[in-house]
């Protein structure tokens, strides 16, 4: 790696780092006096899905150790802590229920994450298949955020706090930019293909939270 690019890799993980924890800061400082809108299930899901890619990650590390994994390891460590945090304030305060909207989640978001994981089976590239991951993480954390813009129209939006939206956005274009780097100098192939889905998605469904809580 050159050292313009080492300067914007370093530069574009601090960004997520320091989003990250005005993330997950902001939103647990907010459900220490409410929750309203804010769906356990999404949190839930999240951390399941960020504890997969934090274990793939630190075996990715170990194959391979680079400048990169290392990044990736920290950036997943501080999401795992972030989120655990944010369910932790839900419990402890008890401003956060499980509702039918989450139970329609769990539904929905199971059924896909099993249905990935058939057809990945299925396939010769297995669950490996960085296409299998991508949906995987449609399910994990888009359809979670689309539920929760469901839920948020219909109860309100005063649990989610302004900050963890913005900087929601903010962590997601950052990777956007990073894997469009990464297409325009090496083009597309299945590993790039997967990251589309999973980050398209991701913002996609932001988008829509991001509406409904502008609306309340």
């Amino acid at each position: 790696m050159s050292k313009n690019k080492k300067v914007v890799a370093d530069l574009l993980f601090i960004i997520q780092i320091v989003c990250t924890i005005i993330f997950g800061g902001g939103q647990f400082v907010r459900m220490l006096a409410t929750a309203q809108g804010v769906s356990m299930s999404w949190f839930i899901f999240w951390e399941i899905f960020l504890i997969i890619n934090l274990i793939l990650a630190l075996k990715a590390h170990k194959n391979q150790p680079s400048r990169v994994t290392w990044q990736t390891i920290g950036s997943y460590t501080l999401w795992v802590i972030m989120v655990t945090a944010d369910l932790g304030v839900m419990v402890w305060k008890g401003t956060g229920t499980w509702s039918k909207n989450d139970t329609i989640t769990a539904i929905i978001a199971g059924t896909g994450i099993l249905a990935t994981l058939i057809i990945a089976m299925r396939n010769s590239n297995g669950i490996n298949d960085p296409i299998a991951k991508g949906w995987l993480a449609v399910f994990f954390k888009a359809t979670p955020q689309l539920m929760m813009a469901i839920k948020i129209m219909s109860v309100g939006a005063a649990g989610l706090a302004g900050t963890t939206v913005i900087t929601g956005h903010i962590t997601v274009l950052t990777r956007l930019g990073q894997l469009a780097f990464s297409i325009k100098e090496a083009g597309w192939d299945r590993n790039r293909k997967g990251s589309a889905i999973s980050e398209l998605a991701n913002e996609g469904s932001w988008v829509i939270t991001t509406i409904a809580w502008l609306m309340n």
